[in-house]
């Protein structure tokens, strides 16, 4: 399957996978070659994927649409970073920024722009510890 996976800025995956697993907005689920067609919602989580090699690849998401048809499956993500270019300090250092805005003290984030940091600064960190 060719597995392309696209951001409002870039394409972060490009590839031929073996199969995925992504964070479905009812739970995570699995797509294999010949899977139904279809369309899902996408929740803030970790897509995973076998390459062609059969290697575990991570990809860290904020949500978005996946559309499996065929032997294509196409993510267009709110955002998203492939595990192997996330700066673990850099997205830690942006999750305690958030928690200081959540709790009141100095920051130039807002209550609802913190909430969104933490979801994707946590999910960068469990993308990253995985690879």
């Amino acid at each position: 399957m060719n597995l392309s996976v696209v951001a409002p800025d870039c394409t972060v995956v490009s590839e031929e996978v073996n199969s995925i697993v992504a964070p479905g907005a009812e739970g995570y689920l699995g797509v294999q070659p010949g899977h139904v067609p279809a369309i899902v919602a996408l929740q803030a989580g970790v897509l995973e994927y076998r390459n062609s090699n059969d290697q575990r690849e991570y990809v860290a998401l904020s949500g978005g649409f996946m559309e499996v048809s065929g032997d294509k499956v196409i993510v267009l993500a709110d955002d998203a970073q492939h595990a192997r270019e996330i700066d673990i300090a850099s997205a830690e250092k942006d999750l305690e920024e958030a928690r200081r805005a959540l709790r009141g003290e100095s920051s130039s984030m807002d209550r609802e722009s913190a909430v969104a940091e933490i979801s994707r600064a946590m999910n960068r960190i469990k993308a990253a510890r995985r690879k």
